[in-house]
């Protein structure tokens, strides 16, 4: 029980020094890791480059936009 207890309280404070973010955006933004539809879930998507929710794996046209709605909007090159 009392190594249970020091583990929590040793992450807590990690969290706290790492984080650039509260633990409450921390704490979704690592529930947000797993896909898209988390990152949904928690309310972090689509998220831009160093916001919380932005993982490298949920980029997909690596673009710096995180689980953009689909499909991709078309971009295209307008003639004058």
């Amino acid at each position: 029980m009392v190594l249970a207890t020091s583990v929590l309280v040793f992450g807590y404070f990690m969290l706290e020094m790492l984080s650039p973010w509260s633990l409450g955006t921390t704490l979704r933004h690592i529930a947000a890791a797993p896909n898209c539809d988390a990152a949904r879930a928690v309310g972090l998507a689509p998220a831009n480059r160093g916001e919380p929710g932005y993982w490298p794996s949920h980029d997909a046209d690596r673009d710096g936009i995180a689980c953009e709605p689909w499909p991709y909007p078309r971009r295209t090159k307008r003639r004058y």
